[in-house]
């Protein structure tokens, strides 16, 4: 049986993003369910809001992905990234258009996950209510997983305790 971390369990506080005006210009934008984040192990990790399942806003640029929801934003700076991939799976549920961050935070190796939502921009989701489209617009997971595997292959380099992620 996997057991539930809490913040109590000394997990460091996140970083926080700056004020939306000043976040770094994106190469990726997308809208997307946050699903949690899982340690190691594969358990859930509590604490920081990092267990409430919500919705969030990701923009990722040079310096970091910023995760920008109400249930609690943070940040995940290029340097702590381990790499992306896809998914049908998270944590043991089946979830389409899925988007796994790997991750490192104080020495901790974390997997968060996202559902990336299908419409990408109001214009989009205007042309599809039109019938404009050919069908829902899908989201490119390979480009943030080409994007975040590129960044994490410049970054690459001794590792060392980089603080926090």
């Amino acid at each position: 049986m996997k057991f539930l971390r809490h913040a109590s369990d000394g997990i460091p506080e996140l970083v926080p993003i700056p004020p939306i005006a000043e976040l770094p210009p994106a190469k990726l934008q997308a809208t997307a369910r946050y699903l949690g984040t899982l340690d190691a192990d594969g358990a859930r990790v509590i604490g920081h809001s990092l267990s409430a399942r919500s919705s969030a806003r990701l923009s990722l640029s040079a310096e970091a992905i910023d995760v920008v929801r109400i249930a609690g934003s943070f940040r995940i700076r290029t340097e702590a990234l381990r790499g992306a991939r896809t998914e049908r799976l998270f944590n043991g549920k089946p979830v389409n258009d899925l988007l796994v961050v790997r991750w490192e935070h104080h020495g901790r190796d974390w997997e968060t996950g996202f559902r990336m939502d299908a419409v990408r921009s109001v214009r989009d989701a205007a042309k599809t209510q039109l019938g404009r489209t050919g069908g829902p617009a899908q989201p490119d997971l390979g480009a943030w997983v080409r994007t975040i595997s590129k960044m994490v292959r410049g970054s690459a380099g001794p590792k060392t305790d980089r603080g926090n992620g």
